[in-house]
Parts: structure tokens; C-alpha cells; sequence
């Protein structure tokens, strides 16, 4: 065969295989832009990131009266990342100075987004005393006087799936344009000048890699490094880059370069925060200054900037000088395209880097945690609460809550020194406590200690965990009772009245049940006052028989326990509650009578910023005010005088009233107790139930008032009001008579205006047997009382 036929066919062949080949390729080539450009829309026009919900505190409201040290404030402004400037150089958000010499603390608060309305941040001045009481407020900007400030809620944790991405969204508007200069500048000068595929770039990175013989210069766009964060992989291959290429084409062709901007400043990687990630400017600005984008200095948005390249390597936490030498490199890069003037660049390279140590300590209150996750999932499917950015406001002070967590370990602590019985038993198991604390008024928990520690055990006792309250069910029957007399029962149970703490067996139906005081120790005739001060389990249930069951179990329904079975022993705590059921309970006594749900959640905010739920505050009244407060003033003798007087011994002065409370088995160990403005109830035991050998006033006790020392200290001090209808006074314990001034033997009663005492004692001829000076009652001489129940 000649060569001219050989060549002929070979071209006709090759011929016949592109005609073959190239109509093919075009289609499936067209089908795979098409794929891509349906990615590119879906994935700009849709959901672009998932972004996990964050839990936040409550705010802190700061006024004149408070005590800056009790209130731990400057640890507040700590976890918030506030930093401390030199006086009269605070000019951005997140800065104060305090000047112990004049005692005037200036601080510029941040701005923040609360539920139904956005604060843009101020600065105000807080005159102090030399003890840093709070005198005086000001506004600095309009120079008038207000009563009180903010500090914005804290992040204390976050609902998410996998690796915790932080990253808060931000508008093109929202970012000074010298930050897009610096971003350009360091990774894409030519932004604006190529169409998503900068070819100059392109060849000279082509040429290094080939030198190189792999993959080593990036040549990449910021329209393609942002494909590549969207749909991609970072792994180098040719592949990977020619689609990364053709969706920065089809980004390009569809989209203005404002949208490809502000799409980048939020998807950039910025470095780590222990296990969370830093994703996007604003968070970034945050972490490394403390500041909003619009703070920075034109040196902190080129520090950061200089990150994107490299974020590790150039974290001005860990490597300063290198994130120096590469924020200089975007400066003078920011000068040679004339972004920035000499004198700017010379000012701005000069500046020393100011990153600064953001505060690191944990907020986590993971009890807490826990239960408004528990709350929220009966609400929202799981891919809303982990992927839609929600913000849930919640009513936990964080600073309440760490010193919850310190009561409960300090506690926990002395108990394992001081009880040998306790150290023998945990060697089965530890011993474990719960501290729940909200306020009674509002209903808003503000701390919440599930146990003594998290890691070991995520079982939340205060919510979970079912024990027998003992003596502190003992809120039932009295109420009961005082509720029988002032609605005109045939039975007047009045704190000052008589009963009989003697051994009785109680009949119902063909059976009979035997109520016994602790150590079988009994007192003859009392009142109800001492009864309950001293927790005598035989007055209890001698009045619970004389109402009759049935109202205890009414009034048990009524204080939120629920439908009870009617057996006796229910009167002594003969069933099983749960500790935020008991706090509920009290709550109502503490507020005047007011039933208030406890709650965690104060609202959800959507990614928009749109309240999608907010707590709607519901009010009962389920006790009349008298009831409540003469239940209120039973409650004080017992810390003033019966099983909570440890509380007075240690240290607490406050207006306070409580009760404490041990199982018939000794399991379980109670103290529950309250202020007019904050309660806590406090359980130790162990979980699986063995005896603890311990009394509510041994166990408990120590740790509510701990707490509740601290907690209360820069809360008003305010006392429990007698409401209309009732009197207090001082009567005779004898007569009953009203004692006048200076009448030597008397006991206090609060009694309704229709059934006060209007005799005036006579003056006495004879001293009158008593049983203590103490309590002033007249039975039983000599009694052994145990202080401890």
C-alpha cells in the first residue's frame, strides 16, 4: 500500500472518530455544566451552611445598691471578653477602665441582639464606693443619669452535629470596606478584574508546580477558594482544581461580585477555639480582639486577612511574630495597590499586635444544659435545633450557677472528710448532691447542679431523680391546716395553737398506720410552731387526721404534686418527688401564694433575628396571700430557732425561711429554703438508695447556706410582708393572752384579724413553767429535741 493511501486513510479515520467522539463529548460535557450550575444555584440560593443553635444566658442587669464583688462582676466582664484599657482610653466596644483611686469604672458595652430589640452598644460610666458598691450611673454620650445597665447574655453552649462551627452571619454593608481591601489585597487583587479565573495566577502557578514536579503554588481565586469551601475537598488534584475552575466560571456568570464577597467573609476558616471552629470575619474579629469588624483597626483586619492563607500558622495568639511579618506582607500589599496611603501604612505596620487572650474558662452549666435540650426537643425536629442558627435565651445566671457548683463540691467535700459512715459507703458509690435555684416571683431557674460531677454521671437529679422528702413534705399539712381555719373549719390551727405530740395510731379502712418522731422521742402538748420547728412527726400527722385526708391530698394537687393515693404516710413524705417538684412547691409559699411554672426558656430566635417563641408568663393564685405567709412565718421559726438554725451559726442574716427533711430510711437528705427573691432546695444521697446515716441539717443544710450566703449578697434585702387580714403579735403561751411591752415570758403569733388575741395579760405575780427559754413553750419539761431532723 502506498503512503499517500496509508495517510489517507489514517485521516479519514481520524476523521470518522472525532465525528464519533466530539458531539458526545460536547453533550456529556454540557450535562456536567449543567450538573455544576444547578450545584452553584442550589447552593447560593438555598440553605449555605449549617449553623448550630447557641445557648445563652440570661442578661445582667447592673443598678445603684449592688455590690460589684458579691455581684462578680469583673469575672462577668471576663467571660463576656471585655479588656481592661487604661483610664480615659476606653473607645471601642469591649473595653472599661476602672480607677480604684476615684472608683470610676467606664465601659463600652457591646452591642448585642436580644430578643425584641437590638442594642448598637454604649458607654457608660459607674461611679463606686470604695467597698465598689454601685452609687450612680451615667450615660456618657448623653451625660443624664439612668437607673440601671446591661451586660449582654453569655454563650454557654450550642446545639450541634459533628464539629461545633462557629460563625455568625454578616452583610457586605455590615463590613468596612477596609476590610475587603485588606481580604483582596492579601488573596485576590484582581478580584475585580478577571471572571472567576485569574489566568495570569494560573500560568505562574502552573509553572511552579510543574518545576516542582507536584502541586505546591495555589493559584485560586477568592471565587474559587470559595467553591472549593462550598462543594469540595482540600485535597490538590487536577481534577478537583478544573471543577473547582468551571463552578468559579458559572459563580461568576450568575452572581454580582458583592454577593461572591459576602458569601466569602462569612464561609473563610479562621482557626480553632479549642474544639470549635472560627468560620467567617465577625467571629474572628471576636476571638482575636475582642471587637466587632468595625472596631478593627486597619492593622487588626490585615492580621486577619493574613490568616485565610494559613490560619495556624499565622494565629497572633500562638505565633505573634509570624502573624506580624504576614499582616505586614498584606499591609504593603494593601500600599502597592492603593488601598492605603503611605502615612497609613507606616502608622499601621508601627502599631504593636494587640490580640488578645480571650477568656478560656468554660460556662458550661451542662445540667442545665441538658434540660433545656430536653425542653427544646419536644418542640423542634433535631436538623432545626443543630443546623438552623437558632438562638436560645435562657434564664441561667451564670455566676449563681458557679457558685451552686461551688456550695456542692465545697459540701460534698467536708461531708467525705468529716463522716467516716459516708467514706465506708462510697466505696460502693459516690455520694451525690443536687442544688437547684430560682426565683420565686418570676419563675426563672438561675442555677441548676445535677450532681457532683458531669463526666462521671449525666443524670440529672434535680429533674430525674424520684426521693422521698421526709420532713420537708410537712408544707402540705400545714398549709392545709391554715387553710382550714381561715376558711371557718370547725378546727383553728393557728401557729400558736396546742396540739398533741404524743404516739397515736391512725386508722383507715382495716388498716391502721403509727406515725413515730425521730429517736422515739416525744413532747406532750405543743404548738404548731414548735411542732414544726422542730419537725415532730406525730403533730403533723394529729393534724392531718383532724382535717382529714382528703384536704392534704387537695392541697398536695394544689402545690403541684399531683393526684396522691390516700394512705396517711403521704402526710410524713411518704412518696417520691423530685427536687424541682419540691422547689415548686415552696415557690408558691415564697410567693405570697402565686403558683409560677419554673422555667429555663426565655425565648428561640431564629437565624433572622424573628422571635419564634417566647416564655409567656402565666400567674395561679392557689393559696390565698394569709395562708402563704403564715406558712412563710412558720418556715423562719424553723431557721430562726428549730432544725435550720445551722443556717444563723454559719453565718446568714438575711430574712430567710426553709425547712429540712429526712426519709424514714435516712436515703435521702433535704433542705429546702427561701429569701422573699431567691430559693434553693438542696438533696444528698446516693443513688442507689443506701441509708446515708445523715439528717437533712447534717447534709443539706451546709450547702444551701453556702450558697445561698453568697447568691443573696447582692440581691435586695427585703423582708416577708404580712398581708392584709393578719397581725402578728406576742401572746402569753399560757393564756393566750396578748402580752404587753416588756412582759417577760412570750412566744410570736400570726393570727387572722378576726381570731387576735384583745386581752391584755395581767401582770404576772408567778413565773410560768416553760420548756426553753428558747422556744418559750409551756409543755414538757426538759425536752430532748434533735437538731438535726
Amino acid at each position: 500500500m502506498s503512503f499517500k493511501r496509508t495517510l489517507k486513510i489514517a485521516l479519514l479515520s481520524a476523521v470518522a472518530v472525532l465525528l464519533f467522539t466530539i458531539p458526545p463529548g460536547i453533550y456529556f460535557f454540557l450535562r456536567y455544566y449543567d450538573s455544576l450550575q444547578a450545584e452553584v444555584i442550589a447552593r447560593f440560593s438555598g440553605k449555605r451552611w449549617d449553623i448550630p443553635s447557641r445557648i445563652y444566658s440570661d442578661s445582667t442587669i447592673v443598678y445603684p445598691g449592688q455590690n460589684l464583688k458579691d455581684l462578680g462582676f469583673f469575672q462577668r466582664l471576663a467571660r463576656l471578653n471585655y479588656h481592661r484599657v487604661a483610664p480615659g482610653a476606653v473607645n471601642a466596644r469591649g473595653e472599661y477602665s476602672y480607677d480604684e483611686k476615684t472608683g470610676k469604672l467606664e465601659i463600652f458595652l457591646h452591642s448585642f441582639s436580644y430578643p425584641y430589640r437590638n442594642f448598637s452598644g454604649e458607654l457608660v460610666r459607674i461611679n463606686l464606693s470604695a467597698n465598689q458598691v454601685i452609687q450612680s450611673i451615667q450615660d456618657v454620650g448623653s451625660g443624664r443619669a439612668i437607673y440601671s445597665t446591661e451586660l449582654e447574655p453569655e454563650l454557654i453552649g450550642g446545639i450541634f452535629q459533628g464539629n461545633w462551627k462557629q460563625r455568625r452571619i454578616v452583610r457586605l454593608s455590615q463590613v468596612p470596606p477596609a476590610f475587603i481591601d485588606a481580604i483582596l489585597a492579601a488573596e485576590d487583587h484582581r478580584f475585580y478584574e478577571h471572571g472567576g479565573l485569574d489566568f495570569l495566577r494560573i500560568v505562574k502557578a502552573a509553572w511552579v508546580d510543574l518545576l516542582s514536579g507536584h502541586i505546591r503554588e495555589g493559584g485560586s481565586t477568592l471565587t474559587q477558594q470559595l467553591m472549593k469551601n462550598f462543594f469540595l475537598t482540600n485535597k490538590r488534584t487536577f481534577s478537583r482544581k478544573i471543577k473547582e475552575a468551571l463552578m468559579a466560571l458559572i459563580a461568576e456568570h450568575l452572581y454580582s461580585k458583592q454577593q461572591i464577597l459576602e458569601l466569602y467573609v462569612n464561609d473563610i476558616y479562621l482557626g480553632q477555639r479549642g474544639q470549635e471552629g472560627i468560620y467567617g470575619i465577625w467571629e474572628a474579629s471576636q476571638y482575636y480582639f475582642s471587637r466587632e469588624p468595625r472596631d478593627l483597626t486597619i492593622a487588626e483586619m490585615a492580621t486577619i486577612a493574613g490568616m485565610i492563607s494559613a490560619p495556624n500558622r499565622f494565629n497572633p495568639l500562638k505565633h505573634p511574630k509570624a502573624a506580624t511579618f504576614r499582616r505586614n506582607e498584606v499591609l504593603h500589599s494593601m500600599l502597592e495597590d492603593g488601598y492605603i496611603s503611605g502615612p497609613a501604612y507606616q502608622q499601621a505596620v508601627a502599631e504593636p499586635l494587640h490580640a488578645r487572650e480571650t477568656f478560656t474558662e468554660s460556662n458550661d452549666a451542662p445540667y442545665f444544659i441538658d434540660y433545656v435540650k430536653s425542653e427544646l426537643a419536644t418542640r423542634y425536629p433535631p436538623e432545626v435545633l443543630t443546623d438552623e442558627g437558632l438562638r436560645i435565651f435562657t434564664t441561667l445566671d451564670v455566676h449563681t450557677e458557679k457558685l451552686a457548683e461551688a456550695a456542692v463540691k465545697r459540701n460534698l467535700d467536708d461531708l467525705e472528710s468529716r463522716y467516716k459512715l459516708v467514706r465506708l459507703r462510697e466505696k460502693k458509690e459516690p455520694l451525690e448532691e443536687c442544688l437547684l435555684a430560682l426565683e420565686p416571683q418570676s419563675g426563672k431557674i438561675r442555677a441548676m447542679v445535677g450532681g457532683r460531677s458531669y463526666r462521671i454521671s449525666q443524670f440529672n437529679r434535680v429533674t430525674q431523680s424520684r426521693r422521698q422528702p421526709g420532713s420537708a413534705f410537712k408544707i402540705v399539712t400545714y398549709a392545709a391546716a391554715f387553710q382550714e381555719t381561715l376558711e371557718g373549719g370547725p378546727y383553728q390551727f393557728l401557729p400558736t395553737s396546742y396540739i398533741d405530740d404524743a404516739p397515736f395510731t391512725w386508722e383507715y379502712g382495716n388498716m391502721q398506720w403509727t406515725p413515730k418522731n425521730y429517736k422515739d422521742r416525744y413532747f406532750g402538748r405543743v404548738t404548731l410552731e414548735f411542732a414544726l420547728e422542730e419537725s415532730l412527726n406525730t403533730a403533723a400527722a394529729r393534724i392531718a387526721n383532724a382535717i382529714g385526708l382528703d384536704r392534704v391530698l387537695a392541697m398536695a394537687q394544689k402545690l403541684g404534686f399531683g393526684k396522691l393515693p390516700p394512705y396517711p404516710s403521704i402526710v410524713l413524705g411518704g412518696i417520691e418527688v423530685t427536687p424541682l417538684q419540691l422547689a415548686q412547691a415552696y415557690a408558691i409559699v415564697a410567693n405570697d401564694g402565686m403558683k409560677v411554672q419554673p422555667y429555663a426558656i426565655t425565648a428561640v430566635v431564629d437565624d433572622k433575628g424573628h422571635v419564634i417563641e417566647g416564655h409567656e408568663f402565666k400567674a395561679e393564685q392557689v393559696l390565698s396571700p394569709q395562708v402563704a405567709y403564715m406558712m412563710q412565718f412558720m418556715f423562719q421559726q424553723v431557721i430562726n430557732h428549730g432544725t435550720g438554725s445551722a443556717a444563723r451559726s454559719m453565718g446568714f442574716t438575711r430574712p430567710a425561711a426553709g425547712k429540712t427533711g429526712t426519709s424514714n430510711d435516712d436515703n435521702d437528705a433535704w433542705f429546702v429554703g427561701f429569701t422573699p427573691n431567691l430559693l434553693a432546695v438542696v438533696w444528698t444521697g446516693f443513688d442507689q438508695k443506701e441509708p446515708l446515716g445523715l439528717t437533712g441539717a447534717q447534709a443539706s443544710l451546709p450547702a444551701w447556706t453556702m450558697f445561698m450566703k453568697d447568691a443573696t449578697s447582692w440581691r435586695p434585702l427585703v423582708d416577708f410582708n404580712v398581708p392584709p387580714g393578719l397581725v402578728k403579735e406576742k401572746v402569753d403561751p399560757l393564756t393566750g393572752c396578748k402580752a404587753p411591752p416588756d412582759y417577760p415570758m412570750t412566744i410570736e403569733g400570726v393570727f387572722p384579724v378576726n381570731l387576735a388575741p384583745t386581752r391584755i395579760c395581767p401582770p404576772l405575780t408567778a413565773p410560768l413553767p416553760v420548756n426553753s427559754a428558747d422556744h418559750s413553750v409551756p409543755v414538757a419539761p426538759n425536752p430532748v429535741t434533735d437538731p438535726n431532723d
